[in-house]
């Protein structure tokens, strides 16, 4: 009987963390599923001291929903590898929804999962589907608030790991892309934030979104989470962190999809909104030639539009807007008064260490944070503060 893509198989790959696996997979056996058979595969990475725990675990859990698959890896392959090889298993099941250890799926997840396959997986242009709302800045760790249209979802060029959903053609698509690209280092010429290149080879993230932004598709996000991420020790972090922790939506049934060519809140891989969503919005940018840095982390010098509708400060703007209303769009809809977003040649930003501290307190001060920061980091905001009130 051939694989439905929509009733996609559950895999959760597992490596040296017992009470997190324990946790994930009581989470899967308590949410909701609708009748039908729901394959589950446990993948144990080999290796680390609680190795035989978690072989333990996974052999002991009871899955009513359908069939158990369980695969031992003998040697350690390491994230990368053994993410690539769950994956994979979309060519087995039609589609997955992929989990890490580290994570805790709300009651209705699976019902989302499959009313977003249902309108999004015939869409070549959508890479995968994200269980997880994106709601910070992934480079300055700064709030990250979505334009609100019609619809539950959002777009973005950000290969996010907090659970995801893939179909065959999508991993596929992705596999090919690799076969014909096979470098798999993010440079300068790549038109990606710097921060890319700092990944470790054996991380898949960069990777993935590079792959996004060099064949235009994006991942479909959800504006509430439908899982939670406990951020534990293991391969990306050396201690453990609160940050992830979000509300899980754990009750609502059905959701209002907006399409890709529809959706308003559309960003690119700097999680920045499309020009051409942005003139939509604003009729008198449309035939403006612009990029948008409403985070303030573009190079000026690697803008290749003829504008840069920024937070910046700058030397001379064509047009200004307040820093006021969030997100930062709705101060152009709503023609808000003031200096905090600029629409200017890109030669004309203002690239002086003084300028640098303002705009990092501005854009702090307007965005917020859940990361206190390093020592250096509170003197660069105490500094910008300083410079700020000089200026006014």
């Amino acid at each position: 009987m051939p694989a439905d893509k929509h009733v996609p198989a559950l895999v959760v790959a597992a490596y040296n963390r017992p009470n997190s696996l324990s946790r994930v997979l009581e989470s899967l056996r308590t949410a909701q599923y609708p009748d039908e058979e729901i394959p589950i595969v446990i993948s144990v990475d080999g290796g680390g001291e609680h190795n035989a725990e978690l072989l333990e675990i996974a052999t002991d859990f009871e899955w009513p929903f359908g069939p158990k698959r369980l695969v031992f890896h003998k040697q350690n392959m390491g994230l990368l590898s053994h993410v690539f090889l769950c994956c994979d298993l979309t060519q087995v099941y039609g589609s997955i929804v992929f989990l890490e250890d580290d994570l805790v799926v709300g009651k209705r997840f699976y019902t989302y999962a499959q009313q977003s396959l249902e309108a999004f997986g015939d869409d070549s242009r959508v890479a995968g589907i994200s269980l997880s709302a994106l709601w910070f800045h992934g480079f300055s760790r700064l709030s990250f608030e979505p334009y609100l249209d019609d619809g539950d979802n959002f777009f973005a060029q950000v290969a996010w790991y907090q659970g995801q959903v893939y179909t065959a053609e999508q991993w596929q698509q992705f596999k090919s892309w690799l076969d014909i690209d096979s470098n798999w280092k993010v440079t300068a010429a790549d038109n990606m934030h710097p921060m890319f290149s700092m990944f470790p080879r054996t991380d898949w993230f960069p990777i993935k979104t590079k792959y996004l932004a060099q064949t235009g598709r994006y991942y479909a996000f959800p504006r509430a989470s439908l899982t939670v991420n406990f951020g534990e020790v293991g391969t990306h972090f050396k201690q453990p962190t609160s940050f992830f922790q979000v509300a899980v939506d754990q009750h609502k049934t059905s959701w209002r999809f907006q399409a890709l060519d529809d959706c308003l809140a559309v960003f690119d891989s700097w999680q920045e909104m499309l020009p051409d969503r942005v003139k939509r919005l604003i009729p008198s940018l449309a035939e403006v030639d612009f990029e948008t840095d409403f985070y303030g982390e573009r190079d000026p010098g690697r803008v290749a539009a003829d504008y840069l509708l920024t937070t910046k400060l700058v030397e001379h703007a064509d047009q200004q807007w307040g820093l006021t209303m969030r997100p930062p769009i709705a101060n152009l809809t709503h023609d808000i008064e003031g200096s905090g977003i600029n629409l200017a040649q890109p030669q004309a930003v203002d690239q002086s260490l003084k300028a640098m501290l303002i705009n990092e307190w501005r854009r702090h001060n307007y965005y917020g944070s859940k990361c206190t920061g390093s020592r250096r980091k509170r003197l660069r905001l105490w500094l910008g503060r300083r410079f700020s009130k000089k200026r006014l």
